[in-house]
């Protein structure tokens, strides 16, 4: 092989390289191009063991707790999977189903419904969650519970294969299937009774001041599984149209929590307003809707919507208690979802500016005493949870957004090729210097006579 085919091959390596280095599946995952307005809006990141669930209840995959399963689900669909529960313990099947950014969604017509029945056939828990703004995709999220409150069902209460069923409606205007996220959670049963333990306080009337001050940067995570860390304060981010942006923020006993999210104004005027813009829902720590603000509408001007809980208190589940109730009774991690639609693009050439003004209010109980260990279960927090509300995690660049882990990963495996990209073009380099000083003795003998034309550097044919 002569220098100019030794150089072209090095080079060649480099351009090669250099493809491996965008492949989507090295740098990140390849999402199909979302619909109209939607731009770059980063879809839902599902994570878990892949499980199939079956069309009949028999048959019907086991969920194990503590374990995130992935699946699919069409328009019109059934999904059934199985749980074993004690006769003791608090058991959560929560399932999200994540429609792509910007898929044809319509109001109150596409939905999720999850079911969970006891062995003899009773229904113990169920929740129904319907898209609340046409042409906004968003992830639906909501568990199934079997709570052993007094007052419960008590068959509801036997230990035994429970059978839980994943819906979704048909008729949607989107024909492609949905990604689906499963999780079994089983919150321990306390020591002494769950009489002991009284519900707390009420909803307010008048939300409190949220916090001002100077906002400090966090990236939202893409879903429950890279919810990003919060803390009382004020909080900036950036979220491209179509986006739904997950943050987590520690709630202990006896606290509640109030959330604002805002869209900064324009810097041009749109051709039109959003009726449906801004959105803000609240999950518990087993991925419970426990609030929500309706969709706000986005005119170029500022908008804001906001949420809050009541306290929390293992005595808000009794039975009689309203459903928003029941879902603040126990502590942990809880979810802020930001959801701006896709239309907003029409005031925005890419990300959009949003605010997050968050207050965790109210001084931390002792709580129940569990027969168990809660916080592994994901029932409750230590210090370290609190710090990192406070603080980010340690393993994340607040400055990029960048996530330790998968995210870093990536970059490390980018920068890995880029040192080898860079170790070729040095060769590359060595190559054509090779070249030209071997050249060189016989350019000086042919040269410099009358008539013939020095001639330095690479090849013309490069």
């Amino acid at each position: 092989m002569d220098d100019r085919s030794k150089v072209r091959t090095g080079l060649a390596a480099v351009a090669a390289l250099c493809a491996v280095a965008t492949m989507p599946g090295l740098v990140g995952p390849a999402w199909a191009a979302p619909a109209d307005g939607a731009g770059e809006a980063r879809p839902y990141r599902t994570a878990g063991t892949s499980v199939q669930g079956t069309g009949e209840a028999e048959g019907a995959p086991l969920l194990k707790p503590g374990r995130g399963y992935v699946d699919s689900i069409a328009g019109g669909e059934k999904r059934h999977y199985s749980v074993q529960l004690d006769a003791t313990s608090g058991a959560y099947v929560s399932a999200v189903a994540a429609p792509r950014p910007g898929a044809g969604v319509a109001s109150y017509r596409d939905g999720l419904k999850v079911t969970l029945e006891s062995p003899d056939g009773t229904i113990c828990g169920n929740s129904d969650r319907k898209i609340e703004a046409t042409g906004v995709a968003y992830p639906l999220a909501d568990y199934a519970a079997r709570q052993v409150a007094p007052g419960s069902v008590a068959s509801c209460r036997k230990a035994g294969r429970y059978l839980v069923t994943v819906a979704r409606p048909a008729g949607s205007q989107d024909p492609a299937r949905w990604p689906l996220e499963l999780r079994l959670m089983v919150e321990p049963p306390v020591k002494g009774g769950d009489k002991e333990q009284a519900p707390e306080g009420s909803w307010r009337t008048t939300p409190p001041d949220p916090p001002t001050g100077k906002a400090r940067w966090r990236t939202g995570g893409t879903a429950f599984n890279d919810a990003r860390p919060l803390s009382t304060g004020v909080w900036a981010d950036q979220i491209r149209p179509g986006e739904t942006h997950f943050y987590r923020v520690p709630v202990d006993w006896g606290q509640r929590l109030d959330a604002t999210a805002e869209l900064s104004a324009a810097k041009t005027g749109g051709t039109a307003g959003v009726n449906d813009a801004l959105g803000l829902r609240v999950f518990n720590p087993a991925r419970g809707l426990t609030k929500k603000s309706s969709f706000v509408a986005y005119e170029g001007q500022e908008a804001r919507t906001e949420v809050g809980t009541i306290p929390v208190a293992y005595g808000n589940r009794t039975a009689r208690a309203e459903y928003s109730v029941r879902t603040m009774s126990f502590a942990g991690w809880y979810y802020l979802a930001v959801t701006v639609s896709p239309d907003v693009a029409r005031f925005f050439d890419d990300a959009v500016p949003l605010t997050l003004r968050v207050r965790v209010s109210g001084t931390p109980k002792a709580g129940p005493t569990y027969d168990g260990d809660a916080v592994r279960a994901g029932f409750g927090l230590t210090d370290a949870d609190r710090r990192e509300a406070a603080q980010g995690p340690r393993t994340t660049d607040d400055a990029t957004g960048v996530r330790a882990g998968t995210d870093n990963g990536r970059l490390r495996m980018v920068g890995y090729v880029s040192y080898a990209v860079g170790g070729l073009l040095l060769l590359g380099l060595g190559g054509w210097t090779l070249a030209a000083r071997r050249r060189a003795p016989a350019a000086v003998a042919a040269a410099p006579g009358p008539g013939r034309h020095r001639r330095y550097g690479p090849p013309s044919s490069w």
